[in-house]
């Protein structure tokens, strides 16, 4: 064995230590605890480009790294709970330029392998993965069940060529398909899971209609109203004639899938209606920080399901003021509130049809008077062709959107 192979296996040593210390996945199970093997199988280096762009979960700053200039940072990093920027500006801009947007990246490995755990594979299973990226995740899926037994999907051509590689590097060998994931990929279907790798606000009919009843989507969900904060993992059981069911596990933050990213935001039209309010903007923007809250976000997302949210901090002379931003994606209503260090009253400015600031306080407001739900009592059911309705404790308790 070679000195840098036995380096290799002091790292993944380190991190699969690190996961199970935070009991990313069951080792009681060993469908879940294989995922760490795989780890030491598939090794991730080999799916990551010489220089990228370091974003730690935990520790350590973000930062450019390039294994020509520093292989043992780049290593580091590598093995670490980190993402790995892969690709920015749709491969226009160098990966380790912070300056261009991201558009595609190796995810945490404890974000990586809940989802792998949450998909629950068993040997026969059939698996279409949504988002090659570098192919990492298809090659693990690919060493746990076979290589005729996955399936991987990336809208990026050159990306797709880059995934080929890589699993070729590792000895493996799933069928790569250049091609838009949000149609699934039929000619192998039906699937027994889907496994999505990309944020997604409406789950595509194509995934329900491709999977074989009784069969599980595993997805990050990121609907608008939590755009600032990234979203939820979300399991869904499929249960035939293009329904799907699921519960929410955990939270994660993905970059969306490419037909559904975020469009520009627009000047807003017509006169604005100025007032005051006693509600907190920093009340809204502070729920991605506590796990308790997350149940007020789904709520959000069920009475606001196209209202979209962003939250800026800024140094204002001497006191810093807290912005939230509101806008409709089906009309021109906007809304943004700002919180003065050191205010009691907030200013809210509102354009358009809807008053969206008060719909919004009003939303979370409903979430208190229903006791402050979690997270685990909501629920989601996906009809092909209808959409997504979001329910409490039981699908018969549909959570009905604020009525314009």
């Amino acid at each position: 064995m070679k000195w840098s192979d036995v380096r290799r296996r002091e790292l993944i040593g380190s991190l699969v230590d690190y996961l199970t210390g935070k009991r990313i996945l069951p080792i009681d199970d060993w469908r879940s605890r294989v995922w760490y093997s795989g780890l030491f199988e598939v090794p991730r280096d080999l799916f990551v480009p010489t220089t990228g762009w370091a974003v730690p979960f935990t520790e350590g700053k973000e930062r450019a790294i390039d294994r020509r200039r520093d292989a043992g940072d780049w290593l580091k990093a590598v093995y670490s709970d980190t993402t790995i920027v892969t690709q920015r500006d749709d491969g226009a801009t160098d990966p380790a330029d912070p300056s261009g947007m991201p558009t595609s990246s190796l995810t945490l490995p404890s974000q990586s392998l809940a989802l792998l755990g949450l998909l629950d594979v068993h040997d026969h299973h059939r698996v279409l993965e949504v988002g090659t990226g570098t192919g990492w995740t298809a090659g693990m899926l690919a060493w746990r069940l076979g290589h005729d037994r996955v399936v991987t999907v990336e809208i990026d051509k050159d990306l797709a060529e880059i995934a080929r590689a890589n699993l070729g590097s590792a000895g493996l060998d799933p069928p790569v398909a250049a091609g838009d994931g949000e149609q699934g990929f039929a000619e192998h279907a039906p699937y027994d899971r889907i496994h999505v790798t990309c944020g997604v606000r409406d789950v595509p009919a194509a995934w329900i209609e491709q999977a074989r009843p009784g069969g599980v989507i595993v997805l990050p969900w990121l609907p608008p109203v939590t755009s600032f904060s990234g979203g939820h993992r979300l399991r869904l059981d499929v249960v035939g004639d293009g329904v799907a069911v699921g519960r929410f596990d955990g939270s994660c933050g993905y970059m969306l899938l490419r037909g559904q990213r975020h469009s520009s935001w627009s000047e807003p039209a017509g006169e604005p209606l100025v007032g005051t309010t006693l509600f907190d903007p920093r009340t809204i923007s502070s729920l991605s920080d506590n796990p308790v809250d997350q149940g007020a976000t789904v709520l959000l997302a069920a009475l606001l399901p196209r209202v979209e949210v962003q939250v800026s901090r800024v140094r204002r002379q001497s006191r810093i003021v807290h912005t939230t931003m509101l806008r409709d994606l089906e009309s021109d209503a906007q809304a943004t509130c700002e919180a003065v260090d050191g205010e009691d009253k907030h200013t809210v400015t509102q354009y358009g049809s809807r008053r969206l600031w008060e719909e919004l306080e009003a939303a979370y407001l409903e979430w208190i008077r229903l006791g402050r739900p979690a997270r685990d009592r909501f629920g989601l059911t996906v009809s092909a062709g209808a959409g997504i309705d979001i329910w409490l404790d039981t699908p018969g308790q549909r959570i009905a959107p604020i009525s314009r």
